[in-house]
């Protein structure tokens, strides 16, 4: 992703993001996004929700990881209660995790049949083959 595009979705989601200054030893974080600018609606649409569950839950997603990989984007995140002092149950808990889970599954399962180079809408191909 541009350096532009990036710095305006760690601006806007610095929770989220806060990893993003350790070093490589502490978290992949430090590389920033590493997919292209394609994917930059839907990703700053699945922040958003992100945010929204964070305010609601208190439960804060914690992003790892965010790459392509087989020609869809990988999310990989940690989330923790920002404050511990309140008791939670283990199915709430549960809960939202199951909907974090939902709305980074679908982020990614979109990024299959939207290009990474211009945000439109297509399919997985093996684009190897054009070449031959």
């Amino acid at each position: 992703m541009t350096p532009e595009l990036q710095q305006k979705l760690l601006d806007k989601y610095p929770i989220l993001f806060r990893e993003t200054k350790l070093p490589m030893s502490q978290t992949c974080m430090c590389w920033g996004i590493e997919f292209g600018d394609g994917w930059y609606k839907e990703l700053e649409n699945t922040l958003a929700q992100l945010e929204m569950i964070r305010k609601v839950s208190g439960m804060a997603i914690i992003a790892k990881q965010l790459k392509e990989k087989y020609g869809t984007a990988r999310f990989y995140h940690n989330e923790v209660y920002e404050d511990e002092t309140i008791q939670r149950s283990k199915e709430e808990t549960d809960i939202w995790l199951d909907i974090i889970d939902a709305v980074v599954n679908s982020f990614e399962d979109k990024t299959s049949y939207i290009c990474e180079v211009c945000g439109e809408y297509g399919g997985l191909s093996d684009s190897y083959r054009d070449w031959e």
